[in-house]
């Protein structure tokens, strides 16, 4: 009997085969959610803020922001490849005392998510105008909670709840993306190209109306450009749920009205080595770098086509969004062209980038605490995963309920982006130690990646170490002051 895989204080990772690999296509699935989640913030507000209110100072950070997430990606996808693992599970394989401390800085950072649900709010209030007898804060609240009901409704109903949101964001993303297309390359904008191509590619300093309150704004535009901190964990479960690698032996969620219970293993596999291993794992890698390639390229493109749009509209406009009219300001991005049909054709293509966005953290966050306590807990204790997972669904859909009643949406997803900023570092740290060191260690050296992902890797970690502590640097004399 082949010996277990001791690493850290958990049960240990079985020994095991791969599964056989599945086609490229098959697994395109994780690539489009990843695109589309990827709607939901730093395309749709806070690039084209940047870029309506101080030109294009900072285009040329856009494309560096959006490929510097392209190796977290890769490392947390071929964590769960190897063993079927989240990556979240490997933090707590690290060491616990460190987990617990991730834990507790992602209740505060993951705590102020409602905005994405206030954001969708603001465009369906200005599209609906309904109720007539609210004001447009009313109105947006309104339409938050009718967002927040219907992806509740969602998780809940759908039998298999990863195959549920794979579809709908499928769909937003193509709605979202043929509407900016169609848009952004009409001929009436033609003129505009040149120069703001040639900003994409030239390095600027600070523009001379810089505030530094926005500082945070301009973190939050780096760290979604992608996902960005604990929301880079997201993609890890999606490739978790479609069963890459070792996946294919854990179960998924389903939901407790019209699906089929299914085993769900909190604790994974590492591969035995055999040469059959050895060149599955090579195979199963593939759809990987497929998928998130995919993914992040498409999210590259969508976010210059905004910054784009807000630089030939907005910019000459002097408007940028903001308070609540939060996606309402980029409805000129379409009514530049069509009119007051443009206006609402956008705040409907608008509301599907948000809606997704939501609907995917209302997943994701019960994901991560409902590990996180059983990890504590030393198991399930009564209470199994998917038991727990959906306790927390409701628990959050409440939560994020109450957290739009004390703030407006923009402060609440400039918050978390910044704290999600600060968390990027510890987790490039966490995986380059967990996937380059521990697990070849223990589990067998042909799972060690080759070492220019180990550079590209180091190189990425020490950029956003640098950015975040140019941002505490920033702000630190008004937190002192």
């Amino acid at each position: 009997m082949a010996r277990r895989i001791e690493i850290g204080r958990l049960p240990s990772l079985i020994p095991a085969d791969f599964p056989k690999p599945l086609h490229i296509l098959a697994l395109l699935g994780p690539g489009v959610v990843l695109a589309s989640f990827n709607l939901g913030s730093g395309e749709l507000i806070w690039w084209p803020y940047l870029v309506a209110k101080y030109g294009l100072a900072f285009a040329w950070l856009i494309i560096p922001a959006g490929l510097l997430q392209w190796w977290i990606n890769l490392e947390l996808a071929r964590y769960v490849v190897v063993t079927g693992e989240s990556p979240w599970v490997a933090l707590a394989r690290i060491s616990r005392k460190y987990f617990i401390l991730m834990w507790a800085f992602a209740i505060v950072t993951l705590a102020w998510w409602g905005g994405y649900a206030g954001a969708c709010g603001t465009a369906l209030a200005a599209l609906t105008e309904f109720p007539p007898m609210l004001s447009a804060k009313g109105r947006t609240l309104f339409w938050s909670y009718v967002v927040i009901a219907f992806s509740y409704l969602a998780l809940v109903l759908s039998p298999v709840v990863y195959k549920a949101i794979e579809r709908f964001l499928t769909a937003c993303m193509l709605v979202a993306v043929a509407g900016i297309v169609v848009v952004a390359f009409h001929p009436v904008f033609w003129r505009f190209w040149p120069e703001f191509a040639s900003a994409l590619l030239t390095p600027r300093g600070m523009p001379p109306n810089w505030d530094v309150a926005d500082a945070g704004i301009l973190i939050t535009s780096i760290a979604y450009t992608g996902l960005g901190g604990f929301w880079q964990l997201t993609y890890a479960y999606w490739i978790r749920e479609a069963g890459c690698g070792m996946a294919g032996y854990v179960g998924r969620i389903t939901s407790p009205v019209t699906g089929k219970p299914e085993t769900i293993s909190l604790y994974g596999y590492a591969p035995r080595d055999s040469p059959e291993n050895r060149e599955r794992y090579r195979l199963w890698m593939r759809p990987i770098y497929a998928n998130n390639t995919f993914g992040v390229l498409v999210n590259l493109f969508t976010t210059v086509l905004c910054a784009f749009l807000a630089f030939a509209i907005l910019h000459p406009m002097g408007v940028w969004p903001k308070g609540y009219r939060l996606l309402v300001e980029q409805a000129h991005f379409f009514g530049k062209l069509w009119g007051l049909l443009g206006f609402k054709v956008f705040l409907f293509v608008a509301a599907m980038g948000f809606i997704d966005t939501y609907i995917v953290i209302l997943d994701f966050v019960p994901r991560l605490y409902a590990e996180a306590i059983q990890v504590v807990a030393g198991g399930e204790r009564g209470w199994s995963y998917r038991r727990l997972y959906y306790a927390l669904v409701s628990f959050f859909a409440v939560w994020t309920g109450v957290t739009l009643l004390f703030a407006k949406p923009g402060p609440l997803i400039i918050w978390g982006g910044i704290l999600n900023f600060i968390a990027m570092p510890v987790l490039h740290a966490s995986m380059l130690y967990m996937n380059y060191r521990l697990l070849p260690r223990r589990a067998g050296e042909f799972l060690r990646p080759a070492t220019r992902w180990l550079v590209i890797g180091i190189v990425c970690t020490a950029a956003y170490t640098a950015l975040t502590a140019w941002y505490l640097a920033t702000i630190a004399p008004t937190l002192l002051a």
